[in-house]
C-alpha cells in the first residue's frame, strides 16, 4: 500500500524554485498557483518592482566622471 500523499501533483515555485505539493486549499486554483508560500510571492512582486525602477541615466554620470 502506498502513502497517499506520494500521489499528489507537485510544481517549482516561480521565486524560489524549490517543489511544492498541491494543498486543499489551492483545489479550485492549482493551474494559477506559482508560488509556494506568501512570502515568495511578495519577494517575487518586490524583486519585479525593484527590477522595473531604472535609474537615473547612468551611462550620462559615468561620462560626466569621465571628463574629470
Amino acid at each position: 500500500m502506498t502513502h497517499h500523499k506520494l500521489l499528489l501533483p507537485k510544481k517549482d515555485c516561480a521565486h524560489c524554485q524549490q517543489p511544492f505539493c498541491w494543498r486543499r486549499k489551492w483545489a479550485r486554483s492549482w493551474d494559477e498557483v506559482k508560488y509556494c508560500s506568501e512570502r515568495c510571492k511578495r519577494s517575487a512582486k518586490s524583486t519585479l518592482h525593484k527590477a522595473a525602477i531604472t535609474p537615473p541615466n547612468l551611462c550620462a554620470a559615468a561620462q560626466v566622471e569621465e571628463e574629470f
